[in-house]
């Protein structure tokens, strides 16, 4: 069979709509119930500058009324208030050259082996950015793990221990720690079924062993591939939810999540083109490589947050959005935001 090469193959009209349409279709956390892709922070990610504001009104369901009186006017005026969310959008580039991309490559579809491997690459570095959000605005990042002042820090449910190595019952996942995780969320966990948990390999392990007949197979959820569940929830994996303990044994984040808690949006992608969003292929004659450079421009942004942050680049890098203080609450309560975080050493 003659050999394919990637320069035979490139069309960049073609590319482009094969990734996004893979993209979608893959099981990932981003393809979930709790990602919402909105026009309006497509916008946002094909305008100008490296944050936006996104006006919101404060939530007024929970108001009390009164009992009518004949011929007497209510004893309270109540109003509405404006807030304002900020998201950050981010500016993300890969390079793949000869060894990783480019070579020769033999068989019947090798357009449709590059596009799946782009999109899934793409996909999970974008799943690794959504975990340093989580972690920021939970105010367990890397740089301060047991932040007290997370921005919906009374969303974690902490049963773990710094010196983990030896853990005992308390300290590890069961189904008591994920019903006490999930009743933090109040009335939102009524839409769980339409949400998912991002949990470590680990963790779901623990889980099958303790609690196995509440794990479904090829469920069908109205995602466009079938998923397994926990409990009817959604469950994908990242294996990405863990740390060293302060002094010893790992520490394990399992993150559960309503519907359309964390809004999306990007910049339609260019071809050949010089832009921040753009899929392009170049090569070189005389070491005879050829290069493709992934850029694009997004936002993944969750309910409720200000983004505060001072990135140090042009944009913010994942370590930065995993930093505590880079993150407000606009919304009037942390359970009001739909997502909390389980920790425990496994």
């Amino acid at each position: 069979m003659a050999l394919t090469k990637i320069g035979d193959l490139w069309i960049p009209d073609v590319w482009i709509p094969a990734i996004r349409e893979k993209a979608a279709t893959l099981p990932n956390i981003l393809n979930s119930g709790i990602v919402q892709r909105s026009g309006t922070f497509d916008a946002i990610a094909s305008g100008a500058g490296t944050s936006a504001n996104i006006p919101l009104w404060k939530d007024i369901s929970d108001d009390d009324d009164e009992v009518q009186v004949e011929d007497t006017a209510p004893t309270n005026t109540l109003g509405i208030t404006a807030g304002t969310m900020v998201a950050t959008i981010l500016n993300r580039v890969i390079k793949y050259g000869t060894t990783a991309l480019a070579a020769q490559l033999s068989g019947e579809d090798p357009l449709s082996e590059i596009v799946g491997q782009l999109a899934l690459g793409r996909l999970k570095r974008r799943q690794k950015t959504l975990v340093a959000t989580l972690r920021g605005i939970m105010g367990t990042g890397a740089s301060a793990p047991n932040a007290a002042e997370g921005a919906v820090r009374a969303m974690r449910l902490d049963k773990f221990s710094e010196t983990g190595a030896a853990p005992t019952a308390p300290n590890l996942i069961d189904a008591d720690g994920i019903i006490d995780a999930i009743a933090l969320m109040g009335e939102l966990k009524n839409d769980l079924a339409s949400g998912a948990i991002l949990a470590h390999s680990t963790i779901v392990a623990a889980l099958e062993k303790a609690d196995k007949e509440s794990f479904k197979e090829g469920v069908e959820s109205g995602l466009p591939f079938t998923v397994r569940t926990y409990r009817g929830i959604p469950l994908f994996i990242s294996d990405a939810l863990v740390r060293n303990g302060g002094v010893s044994g790992k520490v394990f984040d399992t993150y559960i999540a309503s519907q359309g808690v964390v809004a999306s949006g990007e910049k339609p992608q260019m071809g050949d083109d010089i832009d921040v969003a753009s899929l392009q292929m170049d090569k070189d004659p005389d070491k005879n490589n050829r290069y493709v450079w992934d850029r694009i421009r997004y936002t993944l942004h969750p309910n409720g947050m200000k983004w505060k942050g001072t990135p140090a680049s042009d944009t913010a890098s994942n370590a930065e959005l995993a930093v505590h203080g880079n993150w407000e609450l606009k919304f009037q309560t942390a359970n009001r935001v739909g997502i909390v975080c389980l920790r425990t050493n496994g």
